[in-house]
């Protein structure tokens, strides 16, 4: 047979013709540079990418190449990819103020204000008179909040370049943030009278006239821009958000077309959603079908248009249309959260838990997703898993409003108040009318019993919202607080009314029955609501302890079983059902009943943890410890089995990194549980690691405050840790709240030998 034919080439596009290339690295990169210069050109932007590439495969430390493709991804949109090509070229051409320039723009964007300075820095040494990096390192200092040497930077812009008019758009920025309202006016208006063609000045005045309230100033301005080029995007663009967000939707649309005739995507799905607001729906799905139609949108118009099928009752196109996308790319991070989305509608919550879990995998820093499973995990019942996900949310964007309300209410369900207050207040300095974080702000003044504050934005409420369930729940709060009963008692009725298991609600005229020795009442009242949801988890808490305090413990014990159930991880319930035997004296005929269910459902979690939990309190310790290592074989995750065997293990002296290893999945399945909290603590301090307890028992003793336990524990860790004043401090306050909390033998030997 004939050997292979052996041919040579250099490829240059994936489409295009073979040229030549030197066998000499430096100067078939220089070629390829050149080539790709040549399709910058002529608007070529993939082949161009192409071209640098090949360069830099030539030369790795091919400065220019990196740049010159940095620019080029950043056009085509591209702009992860264009970040770490400008970053790498900036530090492959530390003498290139341009590079340097460039390179401090993106920190910019990234919010990285001490690089971008650093950059700045490296272009002025370079070239002290760069125009570009004076108004880099004014804006970093702005962003360091350095705002008088941020103004200076940008001064000395505009004695390099008086007539420059993008430099008094930059002072008028700095000045802006400085509080210097005026000025900042001034320089706007002086960078249009330096150009009066160039676009981005009239922007910035019309968004400081925005944010300073005055729309009509800032329409006139966008308008006035529009008179000198009609067509110009940036001003359409402007001018349609303004009449979006104004409510003037019919305004905005010809500028959106304006913005869809050049095929840009925002404004395409803009005017999809003006469409479906104005009841629309064929004009609309005529723009989805139009980017579906193209490769590169092709996934976000199909699933855009899947959202308006589900919206209008068409589930199964619905359905098919966002699996079609996910067939094509699983990994789609839109495309996955919407069909978690339509799963959470249907209730299907551990469904929609594994798409929303493979949308953060796919993205971990996607603040969507986070978000998306912090309401997935809310609507399952798994508070502290919710908790988890909104504060990572909050981790990738410390202002964001939605998921400061969200979490400042999981924390309202928690009895935290402070941590809500908090939350809610930040929320409301971004949006200081917004109704969800006022009631938020609300509701925890009335949890921490501060009615005059709570008042007025209270009554404020109730008159813009008087068909609102929760306000007409948090004004029978306030009237209680004010000792008025029979007005609390009328709000609260008025809340079951609009929501029939409305639980702050009939908590409240539960609480009111028992206290005037109405059983019945309150019996009839849970039993009302549970037609409704009969496994609604705190529904069901609240019913067994009603009919616990009305004597129908079998009733009780029923409801809190069903609670279990349904959410087999839920604490709460647990204790609730283990107390009530234990003051039944029936834990032995508790254990056989569980027994009972095992021997039918042999994996069953929540009775072999409930079976660990009833020997736990007959003292079987040694008992409990086999059930609960049944449960993890069954379930290496099971948070309250995971917890209480590493409790025992550390009482017993068992092996203590077994332990940690337990109650650190326990903590993982249950970050918020202050019981969680706890047992880690303990384990660290029984493992000689002071350090690692006392934040432990610190996060324990924070959600808890009230626990004497808690307290004792975190003054034990603290005189570990040799830190002996708050170790006094915290043991005496322990030890007057219960002087037989866990532990109190050795906290009061402890603070005897501090005391001598």
């Amino acid at each position: 047979m004939r050997p292979p034919l052996r041919v040579h080439i250099c490829v240059l596009a994936a489409t295009v013709a073979l040229l030549a290339c030197s066998a000499d690295p430096d100067v078939a990169k220089q070629e390829y540079l050149e080539s790709g210069d040549r399709y910058i050109a002529q608007g070529k932007l993939n082949e161009a990418i192409i071209e640098y590439r090949n360069a830099i495969q030539r030369d790795p430390r091919f400065g220019e190449a990196r740049y010159k493709l940095g620019e080029a991804l950043w056009t085509l949109g591209d702009r992860v990819a264009a970040y770490r090509e400008l970053m790498r070229a900036a530090d492959l051409l530390p003498r290139d103020a341009t590079a340097q320039v460039r390179a401090g723009q993106m920190n910019l964007e990234a919010g990285q204000f001490e690089d971008a300075r650093s950059r700045a820095d490296k272009a002025i040494e370079t070239d002290p008179k760069n125009i570009a990096a004076y108004i880099v390192r004014g804006n970093a200092l702005a962003g360091l909040k350095q705002f008088d040497a941020a103004v200076t930077e940008v001064e000395k812009a505009i004695t390099l370049d008086p007539n420059r008019s993008l430099s008094f758009a930059a002072l008028g920025g700095m000045r802006l943030l400085k509080g210097d309202k005026t000025n900042a006016e001034a320089s706007f208006k002086r960078a249009i009278e330096v150009d009066p063609k160039l676009m981005q000045p009239r922007i910035a005045l019309a968004n400081f006239y925005w944010l300073n309230g005055q729309r009509d100033a800032a329409e006139l301005a966008l308008e006035d821009a529009l008179t000198i080029n009609p067509r110009d995007i940036a001003i359409n663009r402007s001018l349609a958000f303004l009449y979006v967000s104004s409510g003037r939707g019919a305004d905005a649309e010809s500028h959106l077309k304006v913005l869809a005739a050049e095929k840009d995507t925002p404004a395409l799905l803009a005017l999809a959603d003006y469409y479906v607001a104005g009841k629309r729906e064929s004009d609309a799905v005529r723009i989805l079908d139009q980017l579906s139609a193209d490769p590169k949108t092709a996934a976000l118009g199909k699933t855009r248009k899947s959202t308006l099928l589900f919206a209008q009752g068409h589930k199964e196109d619905a359905y098919r249309l966002i699996d079609e996308v996910l067939q094509k790319s699983g990994a789609d991070t839109a495309a996955l959260m919407t069909k978690a989305q339509f799963l959470t509608t249907d209730k299907k919550y551990d469904d929609a838990l594994k798409l929303a879990q493979k949308a953060a995998a796919a993205e971990p820093g996607s603040l969507l997703a986070h978000f998306a499973l912090g309401r997935i995990q809310t609507a399952r019942g798994q508070r502290d898993e919710a908790i988890a996900e909104y504060n990572e949310a909050l981790k990738l964007n410390p202002r964001f409003p939605i998921a400061q309300i969200e979490l400042a209410n999981l924390y309202l369900s928690a009895d935290r108040s402070d941590d809500a207050l908090r939350l809610a207040q930040e929320a409301l300095a971004a949006e200081p009318t917004n109704a969800d974080a006022m009631l938020a702000q609300v509701r925890a003044l009335l949890l921490k019993g501060n009615a005059a504050l709570a008042k007025q934005p209270l009554t404020n409420l109730a008159a813009k919202y008087p068909r609102s369930s929760t306000v007409q729940t948090q004004l029978g709060i306030l009237h209680t607080l004010e000792k008025d009963r029979t007005s609390a008692r009328s709000a609260f009725e008025r809340a079951l009314v609009i929501d029939p298991v409305n639980v702050g609600a009939l908590t409240g005229l539960i609480t009111s029955d028992l206290a005037e020795k109405n059983g019945k009442a309150a019996r009839a009242r849970v039993e009302s609501a549970l037609t409704h949801e009969p496994n609604n988890v705190p529904l069901l808490l609240v019913a067994a302890r009603t009919y616990a305090t009305v004597g129908d413990r079998a009733l009780a014990e029923r409801s809190l079983k069903r609670a279990i159930n349904v959410a087999p991880t839920n604490f709460q319930a647990y204790d609730l059902l283990g107390r009530l035997y234990a003051s039944e004296g029936r834990l032995g005929e508790a254990i056989l009943e569980f027994d009972e269910i095992v021997r039918q459902q042999p994996n069953s979690v929540p009775s072999h943890t409930m079976i660990g939990i009833l020997l736990e309190a007959q003292n079987k310790r040694d008992e409990a410890r086999k059930r609960y290592e049944q449960v993890m074989a069954i379930d290496p995750h099971a948070p309250v089995a995971a917890n209480n065997l590493a409790w025992i293990y550390a009482e017993t002296g068992g092996n203590l990194d077994l332990a940690l290893q337990l109650a650190q999945t326990a903590k993982a399945e249950l970050p918020e549980t202050p019981e969680v909290d706890d047992t880690l603590g303990w384990v660290y301090y029984k493992k000689g690691l002071p350090t690692q307890a006392v934040a432990s028992f610190r996060a324990s003793a924070e959600r808890d405050p009230k626990n004497a336990t808690y307290l004792t524990h975190l003054g034990l860790a603290y005189a570990k840790n040799a830190d002996f004043d708050r170790a006094k401090e915290t043991l005496d306050q322990a030890l007057k709240k219960d002087p037989s909390a866990h532990a109190a033998d050795e906290a009061r030997k402890v603070l005897s030998g501090l005391r001598d």
